[in-house]
C-alpha cells in the first residue's frame, strides 16, 4: 500500500465521530494507534474514556464504514478496545487520589437514593472500574445495611517524608470495593444529633483523612434535601457531577427540581436524573419529562421490582446485578449512562486535561 493511501486511512479514522460525544476520535484522544500492514490490513486501537462505555461496537462499525467508503470493500479492518478512565483529578489538593467524585442526591427522602448509589458503585465495579462508596447521609446511614457489611474501619499510622506520623482511616474493603460510613462507627439504634460544623468535620475526615487509595470513581451518597453536605463537598473537591434520584410522581419531581437547582447554585455539574420505582404504583415517565424540561440528561429508569426491596433488606444489593436478575439490565443501563455523562462533561470542557496517548 502506498504511503499516501496509509495517510488517507489515518486521516479517515481520526475524523470518525464518537457516537456518544459527537466529536472526532482524534480530538477526544481516543485513537491510541493506527497500523496499516503491507497487504493493506488496518488495525485500530481505541482507548475508551470509561470501561462502562455503552455499545463500543458502534465505534468499530463507524470506523469500518468510513474506511471502506474511502479504500474499498475488500480492505481488512480490525478495531481493538481498551479503557482508561478520564477524570478531573481534583481531589489532589486534599490528598485524594480519585479521578471522579460523584454525588448521588435527591430532593426528598424515600426515593431509593441509597439503593441507586450502592447499585451504581457495584455496577461500575462490575465493568472493571476501581470504585469506592462513601455514605455521607450522616443522619440516616443505610449503606452498611444495603451492602451487607459490618465492622469498624481501622486506623493506620504512616510516617511522612519529613518524619511526621499521621493517622489515616482505612475504609472497609468489600470484595475490592472501598466503603466508609458513620454507620460503621455508631450502633444501628444510635441517633446522630449534630450541627453543621460537626457534619463538615466528619466529611472532611472521610475525604481528607481516609486512605481511599487510587480510585476511578468515588460515589458519595448524600442525605436527602438541599443541606450543608453539597456545599461542603463543593468546597473540598471539584466533583465530576451529581446524579439526582427521584420517583415519577409530581410531589417527588417538585423536590427533584430543587435538588437540580441546588447543585447548579454550588457549581456542581448535574449529570442527569434517574427515575426510580417506575411502574404501576408511582407511574412512569415523569422524571424523563422533567429532565427534558430542565435541560439535563435522563440517565434511565429503574422499575419498581419486589426483588430490589428484598435484596436491599437482605444486604444483597450486589446480587441485583447478577445474570438472571430482572433489575440487572436497567441498573447497568444507569451505570453506563452515568459513566459516559461523566466522560462527556470532562471531554467537552476546555479547562480539563486531555488523555495522554502512549
Amino acid at each position: 500500500m502506498t504511503q499516501n493511501r496509509e495517510e488517507e486511512i489515518r486521516s479517515v479514522v481520526s475524523a470518525v465521530s464518537d457516537p456518544e460525544i459527537g466529536r472526532p476520535l482524534s480530538e477526544l484522544n481516543m485513537v491510541d494507534a493506527i497500523e496499516v500492514s503491507g497487504d493493506g490490513a488496518v488495525r485500530v486501537r481505541i482507548v475508551l474514556p470509561t470501561p462502562a462505555y455503552p455499545q463500543p461496537e458502534r465505534i468499530a462499525e463507524a470506523i469500518e464504514r468510513a474506511v471502506r467508503e474511502k479504500v474499498g470493500e475488500t480492505v481488512s479492518i480490525k478495531v481493538e478496545f481498551s479503557a482508561k478512565v478520564r477524570g478531573k483529578e481534583s481531589g489532589g489538593k486534599i490528598g485524594l487520589r480519585v479521578k471522579n467524585v460523584v454525588a448521588i442526591g435527591s430532593g426528598k427522602g424515600g426515593v431509593g437514593k441509597s439503593t441507586i448509589a450502592a447499585a451504581l458503585t457495584f455496577g461500575l465495579k462490575q465493568f472493571g472500574a476501581k470504585v469506592g462508596l462513601m455514605d455521607a447521609d450522616v443522619y440516616g446511614p443505610s449503606i452498611p445495611h444495603l451492602v451487607g457489611v459490618h465492622g469498624s474501619p481501622a486506623i493506620a499510622e504512616y510516617r511522612t517524608e519529613d518524619g511526621r506520623t499521621v493517622q489515616r482511616i482505612q475504609p472497609i474493603d468489600h470484595d475490592g470495593m472501598k466503603l466508609l460510613s458513620i454507620g460503621f462507627l455508631v450502633r444501628e439504634d444510635q441517633p446522630v444529633i449534630w450541627r453543621g460544623p460537626m457534619l463538615h468535620g466528619l466529611l472532611t475526615q472521610f475525604l481528607q483523612d481516609a486512605d481511599w487509595g487510587e480510585l476511578d470513581y468515588l460515589i458519595v451518597d448524600l442525605p436527602p434535601g438541599t443541606g450543608d453536605v453539597a456545599i461542603t463537598l463543593s468546597q473540598l473537591v471539584g466533583l465530576a457531577g451529581a446524579v439526582v434520584v427521584c420517583t415519577p410522581q409530581k410531589v417527588a419531581l417538585l423536590d427533584a427540581v430543587k435538588a437540580v437547582a441546588m447543585f447548579r447554585q454550588v457549581n456542581i455539574p448535574v449529570l442527569g436524573i434517574v427515575e426510580n420505582m417506575s411502574g404501576e404504583v408511582f407511574g412512569r415517565g415523569g422524571a424523563r419529562a422533567k429532565a427534558e424540561e430542565l435541560g439535563v440528561p435522563f440517565l434511565g429508569e429503574v422499575p419498581s421490582l419486589p426483588e430490589i426491596r428484598v435484596k436491599g433488606d437482605e444486604g444483597q444489593i450486589a446480587s441485583l446485578l447478577e445474570e438472571g436478575s430482572p433489575a440487572r439490565e436497567p441498573l447497568l443501563h444507569v451505570c453506563q449512562r452515568t459513566a459516559i455523562q461523566i466522560a462527556k462533561e470532562l471531554l467537552t470542557s476546555a479547562e480539563l486535561p486531555q488523555l495522554e496517548v502512549l
